[in-house]
């Protein structure tokens, strides 16, 4: 069964599944917390006094970077979806091998059954084992919940948004307004508090976005499990109905072999090697 590859996508989708793997772990959190004091302190008026209460370099260096890190969650969640459907397809195609394989033992004991039939009595012969060859159906792409209006205006907003490309124009767009408002074309200067204010915002609105994404990628999971364990149960049904032949078969064989008298011929002692006889060469 060949492994399924979660980073397969752009080099995009690439980088922004490396950044989700390095930074999701608690030793992050602890970094950020340290940083974050300790610039606190050593920006204080009465130490370095670099960034002073109420830390305006802090403040939007922070904005900008949780900004960003919500488009390469929102990226993260659309690559898991993708790496699902493609579980779900490898699923379906290792279950329609096993099925293949489940057809082709059948057609073999349906051979063997009609070969014992010949020596069996007329009321002890087998049944066929031909059944019709089941199937299973191909996996259907998992599509977001759509209930409601709401639900699909947000399953949109995720799939737009969850793109490297929404990432580098969210950079673009950030570094462009600072370097217009340093220039005072932007009548916004530093530390650019309506640039700070739409970025907090839009993390605001974005939080929920993720929260309703989360949601979706959930029930979408859901359906996954359900739609393998319905393929699971199939192949396992198979496999019990050829095992109840071949019972069955070892039953009449059994059988056959006690009505055999035990005096019957036995095969000759092989014979015994002849040092008279001339050697070949």
């Amino acid at each position: 069964m060949a492994v399924t590859d979660p980073d397969r996508g752009t080099a995009g989708d690439r980088a922004a599944a490396w950044m989700t793997r390095r930074l999701s772990s608690m030793v992050t959190v602890y970094a950020t917390v340290a940083l974050s004091a300790l610039w606190m302190v050593l920006g204080a008026r009465g130490v370095v006094g670099f960034d002073p209460y109420p830390y305006p370099v802090l403040l939007f260096v922070g904005n900008v970077v949780q900004l960003l890190l919500i488009f390469v969650i929102l990226v993260g969640q659309r690559t898991l979806s993708a790496a699902g459907e493609r579980r779900s397809q490898q699923t379906y195609d290792d279950a329609q091998a096993i099925l293949r394989e489940c057809h082709r033992l059948q057609a073999h004991i349906d051979e063997q059954a009609r070969i014992l039939n010949r020596a069996a009595a007329p009321s002890a012969r087998l049944d066929p084992c031909d059944t019709a060859p089941i199937m299973i159906a191909p996996p259907a792409t998992v599509e977001p919940a759509a209930s409601s209006p709401n639900r699909r205006i947000a399953a949109w907003l995720v799939q737009q948004l969850g793109s490297t490309a929404a990432v580098v124009w969210t950079a673009v767009i950030v570094a462009g307004w600072m370097v217009l408002a340093l220039a005072g074309v932007v009548p916004d200067p530093y530390p650019f508090p309506f640039l700070l204010f739409c970025s907090s915002l839009a993390q605001l609105v974005f939080m929920f976005l993720i929260m309703v994404g989360q949601d979706v990628l959930g029930e979408a999971s859901d359906r996954r499990v359900i739609q393998t364990a319905n393929h699971t149960a199939v192949v396992l049904q198979q496999c019990r109905h050829l095992r109840q032949h071949l019972v069955a078969q070892d039953e009449l064989i059994l059988s056959l072999v006690g009505s055999l008298p035990d005096d019957g011929p036995r095969a000759p002692a092989p014979r015994a090697a002849d040092d008279s006889a001339p050697t070949r060469r």
